[in-house]
């Protein structure tokens, strides 16, 4: 039984490409002029722009951060990174005079690569928890309860045992970060909850991972057969010869690249499986329509877009993935606003720092 029976649109998007340009080109030129500094308030204007041109039950999301806030988060994860790159430093030095021991002196700096992992996993859960914070809808806003630190632990143990496993707790990991950061989510009074299982998707994880280690090998064997398999590859083109160089960046590029297209399918079966297992309270079911093949045409399209126009068709793209997203994610039931208490959770006083400054999908 199609488990979208009976669902309709949840968003519906009204925004234009040439409104979106003109939020684009504005903060492009102000970012060069500031040194990149103005980013953080071209990422609220952005934001700004998108909700309130998305409409639920006929009423507007409205944004409410602001780019000090961003700006602020940055300053403070900077200096958290940096008091934290010192201690280390210092206790390095301290533990080295009174031992001697080399072994010893190196403790400090690996117990801050893994704080900096822990800081970098838990940072998606932080920003979820600003922007929810910062999202009106009749007035209500959203927030989350829990620690991005707790998180963090957990990306870090889970991406362990994903390494451990040569990547086949990926889906598993992937559903259970997923049920932390939706449970510990709420909306007004109401609470999300999602349940589910990895079990369904592994079977197309596992085909995805099949054709991804083949695509390695066909892209390997066109491109660095031939440099590997001629010994002058190495006594004449060592790192730094154009030859080499060129076939190990075509390599890397169609890779990656042949990469991500082949996980769309995989990626629209967790975008099933996780809305499709997603309520807010008992008011509202959530769903997809989302296919790998639409996936495929969407990711395709825009990497096209913004690959051939060097980056300047991004308002583009973005314009067509937000259609998209709109068109694709689908809800049953009815909220009257009237009955959604406030949010009473202390929502955070800046937003996004560690994300922002480890740049790993903060610019939207």
């Amino acid at each position: 039984m199609d488990q979208n029976v009976g669902q309709r649109p949840l968003l519906t998007y009204d925004g234009n490409v040439g409104e979106l340009y003109g939020i684009f080109l504005k903060n492009l030129l102000l970012t060069i002029v500031t040194l990149g500094i103005y980013r953080f308030w071209a990422t609220t204007a952005m934001r700004r722009y998108v909700w309130s041109r998305m409409r639920f039950q006929d009423e507007r999301f409205e944004y409410t951060g602001t780019g000090g806030e961003l700006f602020k988060g940055f300053l403070l994860a900077l200096g958290v990174l940096i008091g934290s790159i010192i201690v280390a430093e210092i206790l390095g030095y301290v533990l080295h005079a009174l031992t001697g021991s080399l072994i010893l002196s190196l403790l400090p700096l690996f117990a801050l690569y893994v704080l900096i992992i822990v800081f970098a996993g838990g940072a998606f859960f932080s920003a979820q928890r600003y922007r929810l914070s910062r999202t009106l809808w009749c007035g209500i806003r959203g927030g989350m309860t829990g620690s991005m630190l707790q998180y963090g632990w957990h990306v870090l143990l889970y991406g362990l045992g994903i390494v451990f496993t040569l990547g086949q707790l990926a889906p598993w990991t992937t559903v259970r970060l997923a049920e932390r950061r939706i449970n510990a989510s709420s909306f007004g009074s109401e609470p999300f909850r999602f349940q589910g299982r990895a079990g369904t998707l592994y079977k197309t994880f596992f085909v995805t991972f099949v054709g991804m280690v083949v695509w390695f090998a066909v892209t390997g064997w066109l491109f660095l057969r031939p440099v590997i398999s001629n010994p002058d590859a190495f006594r004449h083109g060592a790192p730094g010869s154009p030859h080499l160089t060129i076939s190990l960046i075509i390599f890397y590029v169609l890779f990656i690249v042949g990469a991500l297209l082949l996980r769309c399918y995989y990626l629209a079966q967790v975008s099933q499986h996780i809305l499709g297992n997603t309520t807010l309270g008992s008011q509202l079911r959530f769903g997809t329509s989302i296919t790998g093949k639409r996936l495929l045409g969407i990711v395709a399209g825009n990497l096209a877009i913004v690959v051939f126009t060097l980056g300047l068709g991004f308002p583009i793209a973005l314009h067509r993935l937000l259609q998209f997203v709109s068109n694709t994610l689908l809800v049953e039931g009815h909220v009257d606003p009237q009955s959604l208490g406030q949010n009473d959770q202390q929502p955070p006083r800046t937003g996004e720092g560690m994300l922002n400054l480890l740049d790993h999908g903060a610019g939207f």
